[in-house]
């Protein structure tokens, strides 16, 4: 009887010790949201406190274009014009980022993908490192505070019909992301409050989600 006692007793704590063994599974977070929605801010918090890589789409361009090749000028165009980059143009980008070795933890994106093209691309290169679906952070806003925003920054491209053409991209680009290919999870905040309201909100929305997904990657 005690044997018995003793035996389930240690399976139990090998069985204990092995769940807290096992790493935590790679975490890929979309933030989407117009200029002014403050994902820059939330990109660095959600860095800080998952201890994941966070870049975007920006960032990878400030890079490329300071190259100062015929490449480089079409891409810097298409940035002062506020369109959006070409599927191939964008997803090589990405590409190179996503292959380096400290992504395997996770990332924290925006800026892509924004077409249905780029979507399908990002779903390959994730399965391709093995990393899971990413979950979707809409950091939403009304258009009037967004113009005030945008506006406030006193940025040269930030002009009135350029800052309409961004939220018109930010909304075809947040609805194609809650629809992306019919899995994606998505979690929506007020990116209006304030930025210590949005991240507990983003934090919590993410854990729920993730909590959800638990019993899946376990089988």
């Amino acid at each position: 009887m005690i044997r018995s006692v003793i035996a389930a007793t240690s399976g139990a704590a090998i069985a204990i010790g092995i769940a807290l063994a096992q790493p935590a599974p790679p975490k890929v977070i979309l933030l989407v949201g117009p200029p002014g929605s403050g994902k820059t801010t939330q990109a660095k918090a959600l860095a800080k406190k998952y201890g994941i890589p966070a870049f975007s789409m920006a960032d990878l361009l400030k890079k490329e274009m300071g190259k100062k090749d015929s490449v480089s000028k079409s891409l810097a165009a298409a940035v002062a014009s506020g369109d959006v980059l070409p599927d191939d143009a964008a997803t090589d980008l990405i590409r190179l980022r996503l292959f380096r070795a400290d992504l395997r933890k996770g990332f924290i994106l925006d800026g892509y993908p924004s077409t249905a093209g780029q979507a399908k691309s990002l779903d390959r290169m994730l399965q391709d490192q093995r990393l899971p679906k990413a979950v979707v952070v809409v950091l939403d806003a009304p258009d009037d505070v967004i113009r005030k925003r945008m506006t406030s920054r006193g940025r040269a491209d930030d002009k009135p019909e350029i800052i309409d053409r961004r939220i018109q991209q930010f909304r075809n680009e947040a609805a194609l992301l809650a629809g992306w290919a019919g899995h994606t999870s998505v979690v929506r905040v007020n990116a209006a409050a304030s930025v210590a309201d949005v991240s507990a909100e983003i934090v919590k929305g993410l854990e729920d989600v993730w909590s959800k997904q638990m019993p899946e990657q376990r089988q």
